[in-house]
């Protein structure tokens, strides 16, 4: 292996080989440019050179159309620590659905509701948005099968109201009480006939009236048991729209609680993405956002709906796409800030061959590499096993 100097180490190269810093600690791969950044701070830590069996080589094609600065360098240091955070949420979702499973099993059977749980597993779940945001919303879309769907329902837009919530600033006692409104905003349900929430046949219209007193019935619930009023009032209100469409009692705009207006979003979002035993199929977390913001917007509030995009991103966390390249890959995080510009790890060049060291890359809404479109399910099948 041989050594080269920093001094002659040019901006936006690439090297045909890995760069180690020393032995043992990969610096760059063949598909993360050098970059001013990496040069100022090797300078700074008072390195003087480094190492590697290759030499300089052009742009790689899978890349192409994609500025230097835009590929981040990748570490063994970054792999594993992007490991270890799916690992943790993933371990989290498990245990948060074990707990709402728990939950409602009690209340089903025995008329029971340990709020104090509920508000400690509430805690929880800030934290792990707050640390660790992509990972976590990466699992809002699993799908649970049968009855269950209410569980991980429940769930699911827990998490996303949270993520919702911190992006609208707000402080953490509202935090813990929108938690727990979005934790239980379905409660209603469990005093229905389960034949009804279970079926897998459309409903009749006697039917659907009946579905349609789980939010009266969940705000009585909530109620007995002396919940805040804007908790209990998130049950009532998350079928009401801000165009007064909704039920049951035709609010509009303002008149609906924040809260369930928050939960609205993000409940309406996850029925869109998830499997249910009365709909044929479920829809891509693209075109979720998608149907939202264009068939609709009119349903929402225009505060709430704009932080449900900038927390998810018009191309959500594992939303499998086709770069203006040609290779494709998973977007991996997202930046509030810039919601059409994740970063997607690259996993399949233009010739469709698998990357041994898939490469992050930064999108871009403008000039540079960016997204052609979402693939189709069984594309983003066949991409999301070479993950």
């Amino acid at each position: 292996m041989k050594s080269i100097p920093l001094s002659s180490l040019v901006p936006n190269t690439y090297f045909d080989q890995p760069v180690y810093l020393d032995k043992g600690f990969i610096l760059l791969t063949p598909d993360s440019p050098v970059t001013p950044e990496l040069i100022a701070r090797l300078r700074k830590w008072k390195y003087e050179q480094v190492f590697t069996d290759g030499g300089p080589k052009e742009l790689p094609s899978y890349l192409s159309g994609a500025r230097p600065e835009s590929v981040a360098p990748q570490t063994l240091d970054e792999d594993i620590q992007t490991s270890k955070q799916t690992a943790a949420a993933r371990k989290f979702y498990a245990e948060l659905t074990g707990f709402a499973g728990a939950l409602f099993q009690t209340y089903s059977t025995d008329g029971l509701l340990n709020l104090a749980q509920v508000t400690e597993w509430v805690k929880k779940t800030i934290q792990m948005v707050h640390e660790n945001r992509d990972s976590l919303l990466r699992f809002v879309d699993m799908n649970a099968e049968g009855d269950r769907f209410l569980i991980s329902h429940a769930v699911n837009t827990t998490i996303l109201s949270i993520a919702i919530g911190e992006f609208l600033k707000a402080p953490p006692h509202r935090l813990i009480e929108l938690g727990n409104a979005c934790l239980l905003h379905e409660i209603g349900m469990y005093k229905l006939p389960p034949e009804l929430r279970r079926s897998a046949q459309p409903l009749k219209e006697d039917q659907r009236k009946a579905l349609s007193t789980h939010t009266v019935l969940g705000y009585r619930i909530l109620k007995s048991f002396s919940v805040p009023e804007n908790v209990a009032l998130a049950a009532l209100e998350h079928h009401e729209r801000a165009d007064g469409t909704g039920y049951p009692r035709n609010l509009a705009g303002d008149k609906i609680t924040e809260y369930a207006r928050i939960v609205s979003v993000a409940c309406s979002y996850d029925a869109m993405i998830s499997s249910r035993p009365f709909k044929a199929e479920s829809l891509d977390a693209h075109s979720s956002i998608r149907e939202i913001l264009q068939k609709n917007r009119s349903w929402y509030d225009d505060r709430v709906l704009k932080a449900f995009v900038y927390t998810l991103s018009v191309y959500p966390v594992g939303t499998a796409v086709l770069l203006t390249n040609a290779s494709k890959g998973l977007v991996v995080k997202t930046d509030p800030m810039r919601p059409r510009c994740p970063v997607v790890r690259v996993l399949v060049d233009q010739q469709g061959n698998k990357l041994p060291d898939p490469p992050l890359v930064q999108v871009s809404d403008g000039k540079g590499l960016g997204i052609a479109r979402v693939l189709a399910a069984e594309e983003a099948k066949l991409i999301r096993q070479l993950a």
